[in-house]
């Protein structure tokens, strides 16, 4: 999602005009759910994508049309019949995409989008609502802030619409709207989350690994670690932020949000331990720690010796990473990458420290080897 956002940011800055294209509502299987989004630049060019194959380029074709119209469409596009059969499309559902001009020239959705970018970099939420009014000419747009705030289009051309986006605001699941019981113009609200932070304590082999993986899908990476020659930007030319420091020393210098997903894939026990004891005084998203069962068990122990509650333990990903069998760095590091997607899409997930049983960890006790 943030992605697109952040490439129609500079767009607008440049005076450029482009078409924003979403689907806003979806039946059957489709290759892509509500909220998936496709951007096409001035020139053509594209970021993000609504699905391949025959959905998206009906997309193309019909927001090349709305480039030169300037006038917003709604396209429906049936994934059946001969035309997706013969385009390979198998997936057999129906999808209703939002095709709408932004442009620099129009001062609500600059200023409606520049919230967004501004909010979800600061890991703060809102929500993005889209009113189709009169009769599809137009669009306005605004963002919602958490307190109820409302950035965007003028408020009386909402309330002419007949809708209030405060209604919205708070809202955490994606929504398409008809307002005065059905007679009203069309809305899409739309949830807007914070940048998802990828923090990695240890700048070792694997994590040579995760940071590009997990920046190629739209996590913002630091890297912690208390030796220079490994926490560079040469070995890490993907993260954005590069701390040397002592480990525990971090959490000090950065900002542990629901947004923020912890990776502890230090270079020993004893440091990996002391990395988890203070990041389970924080809240984040995700913590995840590096180890076979026997090493979590002896972290474990001896943070429950320190009078760690077991509950929070639970709370930690250990073993790291989806089960797949993984044994090169390479495959760790899909795994664990793997588990973060998993968790910010809100998917299945298995309990954190499923196998951990507190009598067991009790009777592990002991000393927790070195590094």
């Amino acid at each position: 999602m943030i992605d697109v956002y952040k490439q129609l940011q500079p767009a607008l800055k440049a005076g450029e005009t482009c078409v924003l294209a979403r689907i806003i509502r979806q039946t059957g299987s489709a290759p892509r759910t509500v909220g998936a989004k496709l951007l096409v630049r001035a020139d053509r060019r594209t970021v993000g994508t609504i699905g391949g194959g025959l959905l998206e380029h009906e997309v193309l074709r019909k927001a090349h049309e709305v480039m030169t119209s300037g006038r917003p469409a709604v396209l429906e596009v049936r994934l059946t019949g001969d035309d997706a059969a013969a385009s390979e499309m198998i997936c057999g559902g129906n999808v209703d995409v939002l095709i709408e001009p932004v442009s620099s020239e129009d001062t609500g959705a600059a200023s409606a989008f520049q919230a967004l970018d501004e909010m979800t970099a600061q890991g703060r939420r809102g929500v993005l609502v889209t009113v189709l009014a009169e009769g599809r000419r137009g669009v306005l747009r605004a963002i919602v802030t958490e307190t109820g705030r409302v950035i965007g289009d003028a408020p009386e051309r909402f309330k002419a619409a007949g809708v209030d986006p405060k209604q919205w605001a708070g809202t955490r699941r994606f929504a398409l709207e008809t307002t005065a019981h059905g007679a009203g113009p069309l809305v899409f609200v739309e949830p807007v989350e914070p940048e998802a932070v990828l923090v990695l304590f240890g700048a070792g082999h694997i994590s040579t690994f995760v940071a590009p993986f997990a920046r190629a899908v739209d996590f913002r990476v630091c890297v912690i670690d208390d030796r220079e020659e490994f926490a560079n930007a040469g070995r890490f030319p993907n993260a954005e932020r590069i701390l040397v420091c002592p480990l525990t020393e971090a959490f000090d210098r950065i900002a542990v949000t629901p947004a923020t997903y912890l990776v502890i894939v230090t270079r020993g026990h004893i440091h990996d331990r002391d990395a988890l004891r203070v990041a389970l005084t924080t809240r984040p998203a995700y913590l995840g720690m590096i180890g076979s069962r026997r090493k979590r068990d002896l972290i474990y122990a001896a943070l429950m010796e320190e009078g760690v509650a077991a509950e929070d333990l639970r709370r930690v990903h250990c073993p790291i990473g989806i089960a797949i069998g993984a044994e090169t760095p390479q495959e760790i590091a899909i795994s664990i990458v793997a588990e973060l997607i998993q968790v910010r899409a809100g998917g299945g997930l298995r309990t954190p420290a499923d196998a951990l049983l507190l009598s067991d960890t009790r009777s592990a006790r002991g000393a927790v080897p070195g590094s």
